[in-house]
Parts: structure tokens; C-alpha cells; sequence
């Protein structure tokens, strides 16, 4: 069985939690847009999880509002997967397997009952866990920016690991599936002195400065947007998206622009709302659909060729603007 997911922290969470119940045997990551437009090739079997839907998949898991008329918003669906509007993909996935539907299906793909129901129980005692509700917390949080300033200047914890995850660069696919084994597995301090993550995280720490210093040298806040323009650089750090906030605090929504790494000739475009100041009154992830994209309320993203970015970004600019 293969898991088809996202290589942020709420898909690495969504890959912990499902592995726990699943015998997933193979993993694909990739971008929401190239499920949009087809590009991913998904086989009977497939579980997809905070992606967009595919027919052809056994299982999906998701939250997105762009994606929402595939269920209606209705509760979890037995044998199917589930959605719902929360705060994470990954809270979707321990809804579902905390259902008596849930558990019953997932034992069932195991080719013997004996094993399927013995694997299910062990997993149900690690998702009811102590350490599993404080790492769904921490992801629920994060996914949906209810962070504090804290979390911003000074991230620790899992907020910290959340931010070594770029998930564009496929040559880290060997340290998202050590995450996946990481977060299931252990505890946080033991996810923290992992060597390849305290390398990542103590990465991010270091190039703050650096950061800070390119956001407010690309940055131009026109009345209540903060537009960053990030086209042409090729080094910039990993790390902190929610720095940004922290710096200019009177706008409310962001617009960041930058060359898409995985498509050539291609702009990236994502809009998101100032998590310190959330008076806008967008629906980004409708708007980001209008331009062959999606997300949340509050955040989302398009990618469109760079030809056309000027005329995406006005108009995306007029949409926002107040």
C-alpha cells in the first residue's frame, strides 16, 4: 500500500499517524498543484492524505475548503476516508482511525485478521497517547497559524521541526521518512536529539539574521498587504514563514511571489493572513482557486507561467487590497 501525501509538517504528522494503522509499504510526496492538474499517476490502493482528492484512490484524508464539495463537509466517511474543515489533514486522519468504521476497515487490509487486529490495538494505544495528543496539538497549531509571537522569534519544539521541512527539494525524501518513523515512534526530546534534525533545526536557528535581512530588504507594504517579491534569488534560507509577520505588523495579508523551484518558467504565488492580525476578510483559498490553485480560508497558494504572473498578481492585489 502506498501513502501519497505532502512533504510539510502536517503531511510528515498525517504519514506518523497512518503508518501506525496502515502497512504502507511505498511513500510519494509531492505539490498539491500537480495533483490539480493531473500530473500524478494514482493506483488502486493509494491513501492520499492533505492533497487534493483522486477517484482512483482506497482512502483520503484532507482539510482544505477548496476540496470541501468532494464531501460536503459531512463527517468522517467509513471506508472511504474522511474531511472535514479542521485545523489539520492530520487531525482528520485520528478522527478516522478513532472510529470504531475507521478501525475496522484498516484491519481489514491485513491479509490475516489475527494480525490486522492486533496491529490496529497496538496503534490505538499510541494515538490515544499522551505524547500523540500534545504532537496533534502542536500540528494543529502550526498548520493553521495559531502560533504566538514566541513561537516566531524563539521556535522550539515541534514548531521548530516544522520548520526545517521545505518539501520541494526531493533529494530530502530520506529525511521525511525519518520524520515519519521519528514522530511515530518517540518522544519529542528523542525527535529533537535525533543528529540529522538537531543539524536541521540548529540550520534554522542560525540563519534568522539572514532571513530577516532579505524579508526586509524585499519587502514593500502597500496600506494593508505585504508584498514580498522573492524572483531571482537562488539561496534563500530555510526556516521561519511567520517572521514575516512579526516585522510588519499593520498589514493584514501577505502576497509572496517567487520562482517555482520544481517547474521552469513557472511563478509561485502564495497569500496568507497576517497570523498577528487577522482582520482580512478574503477568502484566499477561493480567490487562489480562481487562478488554478487553492488552500485555506486564511492561506494559499497558485502557481501560474511566469508570462502571466504580472497580470495574477494585480489581480490578486485588487482582491485583497482595502
Amino acid at each position: 500500500m502506498r501513502l501519497v501525501t505532502r512533504a510539510d509538517f502536517d503531511g510528515i504528522v498525517c504519514g506518523s499517524l497512518i503508518t501506525l494503522m496502515e502497512d504502507i509499504d511505498s511513500y510519494l510526496f509531492v505539490e498539491p498543484k500537480f495533483m490539480q492538474d493531473g500530473m500524478v499517476e494514482i493506483r488502486q490502493g493509494d491513501i492520499i492524505a492533505n492533497l487534493p482528492y483522486h477517484p482512483d484512490c482506497s482512502l483520503w484524508f484532507d482539510h482544505h475548503v477548496t476540496n470541501k464539495d468532494w464531501h460536503f463537509n459531512t463527517p468522517i466517511v467509513p471506508g472511504k476516508g474522511g474531511f472535514r474543515l479542521a485545523p489539520s489533514a492530520a487531525r482528520v486522519v485520528y478522527e478516522y482511525y478513532t472510529t470504531e468504521g475507521g478501525r475496522q476497515k484498516a484491519a481489514e487490509g491485513y491479509r490475516q485478521q489475527a494480525i490486522g487486529n492486533r496491529r490496529i490495538q497496538e496503534g490505538l494505544k499510541i494515538l490515544n497517547s499522551e505524547r500523540m495528543r500534545i504532537l496533534l496539538e502542536d500540528t494543529d497549531r502550526i498548520d493553521a497559524g495559531r502560533l504566538v509571537s514566541e513561537d516566531v522569534h524563539h521556535p522550539e519544539g515541534y514548531v521548530l521541526i516544522s520548520m526545517t521541512l521545505d518539501g520541494k527539494r526531493i533529494e530530502d525524501e530520506s529525511y521525511w521518512l525519518r520524520l515519519i518513523d521519528l514522530l511515530r515512534d518517540g518522544s519529542l526530546e528523542k525527535v529533537l536529539n535525533d543528529p540529522e534534525v538537531k543539524q536541521r533545526c540548529q540550520g534554522i536557528l542560525n540563519a534568522q539574521e539572514t532571513l530577516k535581512e532579505i524579508l526586509l530588504n524585499r519587502v514593500s507594504l502597500k496600506g494593508n498587504v505585504i508584498f514580498l517579491d522573492l524572483r531571482g534569488i537562488t539561496d534563500m534560507p530555510d526556516g521561519n514563514r511567520f517572521l514575516l509577520y512579526t516585522l510588519f505588523p499593520t498589514g493584514n495579508i501577505s502576497i509572496k511571489v517567487a520562482d517555482d523551484s520544481q517547474r521552469p518558467n513557472t511563478t509561485a504565488i502564495s497569500v496568507g493572513y497576517n497570523i498577528f492580525n487577522t482582520t482580512s476578510k478574503v477568502n484566499v483559498g477561493a480567490l487562489m482557486e480562481k487562478h488554478g490553485g487553492g488552500g485555506h480560508k486564511v492561506v494559499g497558494s497558485c502557481r501560474v507561467p511566469s508570462s502571466e504572473a504580472e497580470k495574477a498578481i494585480r489581480e490578486i492585489f485588487e482582491a485583497i487590497k482595502e
